[in-house]
């Protein structure tokens, strides 16, 4: 799913759908090492605090536009060796 999100196959709002609740309802906690939960539950949580045109008053407290999101996935997956 991220790599379809990062090859521009999907929106936000596509990979959004799909992904939140597989994350949270689909994959069995425990069965991931600390550090690749610590990266999906991030990925996951992070979209909480995205918007297709955040507020300034938003921006200032952490939200992200659907580009930076888009961003903000790349890099953090540049460390993930899953």
């Amino acid at each position: 799913m991220i790599d379809r999100l990062l090859a521009g196959a999907w929106t936000v709002d596509e990979f959004s759908h799909a992904y939140y609740d597989f994350w949270l309802d689909e994959v069995p906690r425990g069965v991931l090492s600390d550090d690749d939960e610590e990266f999906f539950s991030d990925v996951q949580e992070k979209l909480d605090w995205t918007a297709p045109s955040p507020t300034e008053d938003e921006k200032e407290h952490g939200w992200l536009t659907h580009e930076e999101y888009v961003d903000w996935v790349r890099f953090h997956r540049i460390g993930f060796a899953g």
